[in-house]
């Protein structure tokens, strides 16, 4: 489709925005070495716009993939499309620092062992080679590689980024120019949502570079692995086709058990284990302040949610899911999530309803038998025990080994003996993200011990290994996305439009989303 030559008054406006795109880029510089290289590009966008000859901000907008609108006529106006400080739209930006380190102080109640189950026999998952677009000038000139994919990032320039991770084997992103990718990102959306239009192409394309760099970063994190055996019930049925068990206490700890994986309908790894990541997330990616509602949110209720926080949700979720299929050695298109939101925990109260609702503990269970179809478990955390709340550990509950001494129970009430009796009970201390994932067999029993002061708050979330039927995408009103546009567009109604929907319409766009899930967060050549 052929581009329409501006008129004089739209390329004045034009002009405004480019140059209003190269004063972000100057403010979103991190250092002075890299202001100091911007500021030649800003001076000249501002002199064209002074004259009213730039003609290159229509073309640029295309080569980063994003549309190109006529801008309000006001300067002033315009700059509060883009700025982030702007006031009329602060609630929806982003102004991240570079992360620092997450400090993790309460001790870790898991034995730390060398993992089995890491990446089993799983090559890394690459996207086949393409033709590489050419890179700007501008960048080219840098000699630094990592300058070059930082001012690419920050440009949204998702493209140029994809050239230069190909052409440079073993470079990545770094922390500090993934969280600028992702302020682009955030600010491409906001500004979308302003002008009513679509969301740029660029805007997944980056988000997959970002889910990419996240994963490689956490694999440098400290991990604590404990392999255990697979265990299922002896007794057939018991989940069979949707049959979902909430057994309480007594009954469930007692049921009799074998080796194997259920993993009913999907295709599951036969490893099981429990891993401990301290630094899942870092305090600046969970910060109440810069993402708000994070604590609260349900995909089922995203109108007044900033896109900024949804986003952060989905690549939060999205790093799951990559680490569940890096650790159990899945194919990453074989698993999607069933079932993710934020819980709040609160001392003294009693949980009404099913996932989501307030209380104050969790009851022992089993994930599969809760639901036929959870085979691997998450559990970030956004508060930290003894800050926030007291009591409240999330733990993992075994048969007790024979050769293990009894302890001393004499003391406890007549409910505690009742529970620890026979039983090795391995405590997991919360604190601000970290995470547990495991397989979600009956390997895996764990319960959440009583909250006694204050609000505890983390994000549950279960995936599974079922294959999506076919003809479910073929009833969707979109089905699988062909084009960079149409993840872009997936974006944008499942997640990202803010409008209002009933009960049953925002039902219907989460479970598209759901199964949508891995189309929308890969490229086109991993679909």
């Amino acid at each position: 489709m052929g581009v329409k030559e501006p008129s004089d008054v739209e390329r004045v406006r034009l002009s405004i925005i480019s140059v209003e795109e190269a004063l972000q880029m100057y403010k979103d510089a991190e250092t002075a070495e890299d202001r100091e290289r911007l500021l030649g590009p800003l001076r000249e966008k501002m002199m064209e716009a002074a004259m009213g000859t730039d003609t290159n901000g229509a073309a640029a907008g295309i080569r980063n993939g994003s549309s190109v609108a006529v801008a309000p006529p006001s300067v002033s106006g315009a700059a509060s499309a883009v700025v982030p400080d702007a006031p009329k739209i602060e609630a929806k930006e982003v102004a991240m620092q570079p992360p620092p380190t997450l400090t993790v102080s309460a001790p870790v109640a898991v034995q730390k062992e060398e993992a089995k189950t890491d990446n089993i026999d799983k090559p890394e998952q690459k996207s086949p080679q393409a033709p590489l677009a050419p890179i700007p000038e501008d960048i080219a000139a840098l000699d630094d590689v990592n300058q070059q994919l930082s001012t690419a990032a920050m440009r949204l320039d998702a493209q140029t980024v994809t050239t230069l991770l190909q052409s440079n084997p073993g470079v990545h992103m770094d922390e500090e120019t993934t969280s600028s990718a992702f302020r682009a990102v955030v600010n491409a959306v906001d500004r979308a949502e302003v002008r009513d239009e679509p969301i740029p192409p660029s805007v997944p394309q980056m988000l997959h570079h970002i889910f990419d760099a996240d994963l490689k970063h956490l694999l440098t994190r400290e991990k604590i692995t404990k392999n255990v055996t697979c265990m299922m019930p002896q007794t057939e049925g018991l989940t069979t086709h949707g049959l979902n068990y909430v057994f309480d206490d007594g009954e469930h700890k007692n049921l009799p058990l074998e080796e194997g994986r259920r993993c009913e309908d999907g295709n599951c790894c036969d490893k099981c284990s429990r891993n401990i990541f301290p630094t899942f997330a870092l305090e600046d990616e969970i910060n109440f302040d810069t993402f708000p509602g994070l604590n609260t949110l349900t995909f089922n209720d995203v109108e007044k949610v900033s896109a900024a926080t949804i986003i952060q949700f989905m690549r939060l979720i999205e790093r799951v899911r990559r680490t569940m299929a890096h650790e159990y050695g899945l194919d990453l298109k074989t698993l999607l999530p069933l079932q993710a939101y934020s819980r709040k925990y609160v001392a003294g109260t009693t949980q009404k309803g099913g996932g989501g609702g307030e209380g104050d503990f969790v009851t022992l269970h089993t994930d599969e038998a809760t639901h036929g179809g959870y085979h691997y478990s998450c559990v970030l955390y956004l508060s930290t025990q003894g800050e926030d709340f007291q009591g409240g550990d999330f733990v993992f509950n075994d048969p007790k080994d024979p050769d293990e001494p009894e302890e001393d129970i004499r003391h406890m009430s007549l409910e505690e003996q009742l529970r620890r009796t026979g039983r090795k009970l391995t405590p997991f201390h919360p604190t601000r993200g970290a995470a547990v994932i495991f397989s979600s067999g009956w390997e895996n029993m764990h319960e959440v011990e009583k909250i006694t002061h204050g609000t505890r708050y983390a994000v549950p979330a279960f995936f599974t290994t079922c294959p999506v039927p076919e003809a479910a995408y073929t009833q969707m009103v979109a089905g699988k996305p062909k084009t960079d546009e149409d993840i872009a567009d997936d974006w944008l109604h499942l997640l990202l439009a803010h409008r209002p929907e009933s009960p049953m319409e925002g039902a219907g766009r989460v479970r598209e989303l759901l199964m949508k899930w891995h189309y929308m967060c890969t490229p086109l050549s991993w679909h």
